[in-house]
């Protein structure tokens, strides 16, 4: 599996707390290692094909859409926002 950023990830990311910001650079690290890390939840959602998610600590989300052995990391915001996104 590979997995890429695009430019909207990086805008989110830049407007996060530097705590959560270090969070997701050590999650990300172990993803590229494990993809099923216990701490991640790497996770298809379940009512959106091909759209994955991965936790950043508690409060954090990532997501992420797939094409083929590729994952795109599109997103990365509050859990609250995350819920928002997944049930539209």
């Amino acid at each position: 599996m590979n997995h890429r950023t695009t430019a909207k990830f990086w805008k989110r990311y830049h407007t996060l707390p530097e705590s959560v910001q270090e969070l997701a650079d050590k999650n990300f690290n172990l993803l590229k290692g494990d993809s099923f890390h216990p701490s991640i939840h790497f996770k298809e959602i379940s009512n959106r094909k091909s759209l994955w998610s991965a936790r950043v600590g508690d409060s954090f989300r990532a997501l992420a859409f797939r094409e083929d052995d590729t994952f795109y990391w599109f997103w990365i915001g509050h859990h609250s926002e995350y819920d928002r996104l997944i049930t539209q």
